[in-house]
């Protein structure tokens, strides 16, 4: 059975303690990490896991999306055309599936066609694990700012739903 975690580590070099932790206490099939803060160059070395990120937009080390995916599903990284913090795969467990990790800055506009084209560029089923910055009439308290209509509006449109 595949299961997946998702974490906006804020940095997860200075968490590495903390990601084993949850690997030995949940054993999950792909952890979904956001604002690891990652270099290009920068890689992570967990055994029975395989790295696979972005870095963060600019010059600052800052954002930046990664996903770990276990070696006991295999998998295929995905290239995402977006200008977007996304990076995605596709996992072999009992069916395909594909994993995406997104991380939306709070300080960054995003347009609605950047969202459209994110979902057009996933193969189905897929799943989008990550830290959106946006509060919508999903959550609780049912507060609402701009990013959360963008997120229900994606939803509504492309009839998708929301855990």
């Amino acid at each position: 059975m595949a299961n997946f975690v998702s974490w906006n580590w804020r940095g997860i070099k200075n968490k590495f303690s903390d990601l084993k932790d949850i690997i030995n206490s949940h054993q999950p099939s792909i952890i979904a990490l956001q604002e690891t803060y990652l270099k290009p160059e920068d890689t992570i070395s967990l055994k029975h896991y395989n790295l696979l990120h972005k870095h963060g937009i600019g010059n600052r080390i800052s954002g930046g999306v990664a996903l770990l995916i276990s070696n006991s599903f295999p998998s295929s990284p995905l290239t995402l055309n977006t200008s977007l913090q996304a990076i995605a795969v596709q996992i072999h467990t009992h069916s395909l599936i594909t994993v995406c990790s997104l991380y939306l800055s709070p300080n960054t506009p995003v347009d609605q066609v950047c969202f459209n084209n994110l979902v057009t560029l996933l193969p189905e089923p897929f799943i989008i694990l990550g830290d959106m910055n946006g509060q919508s009439t999903f959550g609780t308290p049912p507060d609402t700012n701009n990013r959360g209509l963008q997120i229900e509006k994606l939803l509504n449109d492309h009839n998708l739903s929301f855990k």
